[in-house]
């Protein structure tokens, strides 16, 4: 890669922290910039027309979504993989990447976290409880059942740590941020599990990274995201 790859959006966000952890895992130089989409520019709106994060700029070149900015970044930059060599694998781990993007990142983020942290803490809202009440108590538990079956009892869903269990790891870490910890007692398997994935060593650093931001003035979060990374 001749240019350097920046990345616009919050680690705050799970989706930012999947493709940041990509990136340090790749050892692939980058530039973030904390941008809030919902309070972005016109600018921003240009390079992501849904207001979504993360948005990939490398040159002239830009790609919202973290799916496909990590399909990307395997293509131009293929060590290490994050997806597996063979088809089988590879098919897994994209479906778990779907099912945490889509179905876990709804009732993680949006009808968790965006409701007990974001609405009271930076949109000044009442949150919604009823949709809280149905994540913890329908949704999340649902998901967790299915998920103590699938994966696997060591390691990781599909041999190497993979793009799926980055995703995955990532938005748990926001249901912890929003005060959900996980019964280890009725999902034992699962709790070791999103262990062995939070000392994924480039995810822990972006974890650190979000966390770092949380509860902090947004003017200095561009100042702490570049101590962060040139520290890690």
């Amino acid at each position: 890669m001749t240019d350097q790859i920046t990345i616009y959006g919050s680690p705050v966000s799970p989706y930012v922290r999947k493709v940041l952890a990509i990136l340090d895992m790749k050892n692939v130089p980058f530039r973030c910039v904390p941008v809030v989409p919902f309070t972005a520019g016109e600018d921003f709106v240009k390079i992501s027309p849904m207001r979504r994060i993360p948005v990939l700029q490398q040159g002239d070149f830009t790609l919202p979504d973290s799916t496909a900015i990590a399909h990307y970044l395997e293509e131009t930059c293929p060590e290490p993989a994050i997806y597996p060599g063979d088809a089988q694998g590879r098919a897994r781990v994209r479906w778990f990447e779907e099912y945490a993007d889509d179905h876990l990142g709804r009732n993680i983020l949006f009808n968790l976290f965006f409701q007990r942290v974001v609405r009271p803490r930076v949109l000044k809202e009442e949150p919604d409880q009823a949709l809280i009440d149905e994540a913890l108590d329908v949704n999340l538990p649902a998901a967790l059942d299915y998920l103590e079956r699938e994966v696997p009892e060591g390691g990781f869903i599909a041999g190497d740590a993979s793009v799926a269990d980055i995703m995955i790891g990532a938005l748990f870490r926001n249901a912890n941020w929003a005060g959900w910890q996980i019964d280890a007692a009725r999902w034992p398997n699962m709790a070791a599990y999103l262990t062995r994935v939070a000392d994924i060593p480039s995810l822990a650093k972006m974890n650190a990274l979000g966390e770092a931001l949380m509860g902090t003035n947004p003017r200095e979060h561009q100042t702490i995201v570049d101590s962060q990374l040139a520290a890690a």
